[in-house]
């Protein structure tokens, strides 16, 4: 039984969540989660 690959971005002001779309069109399969330490979390980027 193969493991399901995990990623956890830290920070999720621009880069972050750019990251975190880069990866899941890389790979659909992958579990994402991202930790951002202010009150907002930017979908613009």
């Amino acid at each position: 039984m193969l493991k399901k690959e995990k990623l956890v971005i830290i920070g999720g002001s621009a880069a972050g969540p750019s990251a975190a779309a880069r990866a899941k069109r890389v790979n659909p399969d992958l579990e994402v989660t991202m930790f951002e330490q202010g009150r907002f979390v930017s979908y613009g980027s």
